[in-house]
């Protein structure tokens, strides 16, 4: 579906180049249909018609009233960010959510939160890049709200897989960031604790949070990604809830493996430290 294009600060999407699984639903209303999934639409935002709804996962993290990082939601209580997000303080009273944010600023309000997860072993390196922050109140789910599904720890993508970065920000260097395949590193620099996802069997799968990076279309510059599937039982144990992981079906796995903690993508090359 294309609408249109985004104002200054929209929510924008960075498509980087299947395999069939199952997921495990979870009825919780009458929006609720089960992780990774979308309802997209086109509405008039600022003047412009623009898809909405494509990424209902993504959420905005403000520290004091003012935008700092992205993430994803992974549960009605729980958001999932990266962990260098949250280095301004550990008091999560200074922290609130957006969900179902299209642009940037936006007037909706604000989730308080009451707890915040950073792993323990995180460290100046960027190593472990991973936290996760509790939500005062369940999330409502809505068409604009709903939780992206986390694979397991086995969970391949097959090679070639097309995935994604979704964060807010700008488009730079003459629109080359509107497109590319995972053998470059064109993204956006404000996507800091955004999810990268890909789709597979019309589900959508958080492969891994956006670590660090230098900025859209830089090509001697890696893109840093912490790896979800080393850390889907680390989450699950802080949870104790974790229903929305997606269940890889043999057949259909790569023999790809995946085997460290960090991913880096850039000039065609994808190595994991």
């Amino acid at each position: 579906m294309a609408c249109g294009s985004v104002g200054p600060q929209g929510l924008l999407s960075q498509p980087l180049s299947s395999a069939r699984f199952d997921n495990l639903p979870y009825v919780e209303g009458p929006w609720f249909w089960s992780c990774g999934q979308t309802n997209i639409s086109c509405r008039m935002v600022n003047g412009k018609m623009v898809e909405v709804g494509k990424w209902p996962w993504q959420v905005s993290i403000l520290f004091l009233g003012m935008y700092v990082c992205s993430g994803s939601i992974i549960h009605h209580h729980w958001v999932l960010t990266a962990a260098h997000c949250l280095q301004r303080s550990k008091d999560p009273a200074n922290y609130t959510v957006k969900v179902g944010v299209q642009n940037l600023p936006d007037n909706s309000s604000e989730l308080m939160i009451t707890k915040i997860v950073i792993h323990e072993n995180f460290n100046n390196h960027m190593s472990h890049n991973i936290a996760i922050l509790k939500l005062k109140y369940p999330v409502t789910w809505s068409p604009l709200v709903q939780p992206i599904c986390l694979p397991t720890t086995n969970f391949k993508p097959a090679v070639g897989t097309m995935c994604w970065v979704i964060g807010w920000g700008q488009e730079k260097t003459k629109g080359e960031c509107s497109r590319a395949e995972v053998t470059h590193s064109l993204l956006y620099s404000d996507t800091s604790g955004s999810s990268l996802v890909c789709q597979m069997n019309k589900t959508w799968i958080q492969m891994g949070v956006v670590s660090w990076n230098f900025g859209c279309g830089r090509r001697q510059f890696p893109s840093i990604y912490t790896s979800t599937s080393h850390f889907t039982q680390w989450i699950k144990r802080q949870i104790g809830d974790l229903r929305f992981a997606s269940m890889a079906v043999p057949p259909f796995l790569s023999p790809f493996i995946l085997t460290g903690y960090i991913l880096l993508v850039s000039l065609g090359s994808l190595w994991l430290l």
